[in-house]
């Protein structure tokens, strides 16, 4: 008995079927993200980033696609595939916490904002290297390496921090409303606060940041892993509701 109450992903009360897609598309995000996370793990351990503008330029030469790579190329993606994910949240949170789903909702796509904003360097660090490799003069090259010095602080500095923790945020409010109305049961909102505090510590604050980062893609995948097939079986059981009152005013 207590499982089901833990876990109970019936319909949460006021979704209706012109959502169905969205949620849809919002599972299909989290799954996505899930599948990432492993990939960009073992990218990061298999492939360390350069330390050094130059050290960039070097690889961005000989192998742009791992250039791109170690400057977050699949963590932007997922970051853009957090939007449908968030906004199929906001859908489903709205009817019981309209005040909550929204400042969630806001949070969290202002910290997709920060953080692409903070990701200049992913596609820009090449350009520079293209330019530093044909530049003539020592000057011209100067130039570049503080452009490109430019672009790692934004990389490492206080958007992609400020980004970290609003989504942090924005998981913790999304999971307690989760928990306090009941939707879904309580295990997804719990793990999903369990994810929200372990973000509280920026990925950016040196060897701790990373650490905790790395531990906190455990409760992450697995509340995205729950939230997916809750959206998924909604969808399917408004589509279902939606069918049988069709049929129902046809009869009548």
């Amino acid at each position: 008995m207590e499982a089901e109450v833990l876990d109970d992903v019936s319909s949460p009360v006021g979704v209706d079927a012109r959502w169905r897609s969205l949620l849809r598309l919002g599972a299909g995000a989290a799954l996505f993200v899930v599948i990432m996370i492993p990939i960009q793990a073992l990218v990061f351990i298999l492939i360390p980033p350069p330390q050094t503008v130059l050290e960039y330029f070097d690889l961005f030469e000989r192998n742009p696609l791992l250039g791109l790579l170690d400057l977050d190329l699949l963590l932007t993606i997922d970051y853009l595939a957090m939007i449908p994910f968030y906004l199929a949240l906001f859908v489903v949170l709205k009817w019981s916490s309209a005040t909550s789903a929204l400042v969630a909702l806001v949070v969290g796509l202002l910290s997709v904002t920060l953080f692409l904003f903070s990701r200049e360097a992913t596609f820009s660090m090449w350009l520079l290297s293209s330019q530093y490799a044909s530049a003539d003069t020592a000057v011209q090259q100067a130039a570049l390496v503080a452009s490109g010095q430019t672009l790692l602080t934004l990389y490492d500095g206080g958007s992609f921090g400020l980004s970290y923790l609003l989504g942090a945020v924005s998981t913790l409010i999304f999971s307690v409303a989760m928990v306090r109305y009941r939707v879904f049961g309580l295990l997804p909102g719990i793990v999903g606060i369990i994810t929200g505090v372990t973000m509280l510590v920026p990925a950016n604050l040196g060897q701790i940041g990373v650490s905790v980062a790395m531990l906190s893609l455990i409760p992450t995948a697995l509340w995205l892993i729950l939230l997916s097939r809750a959206f998924f079986r909604t969808a399917t059981s408004i589509a279902s509701d939606s069918g049988s009152d069709r049929n129902a005013v046809a009869r009548m």
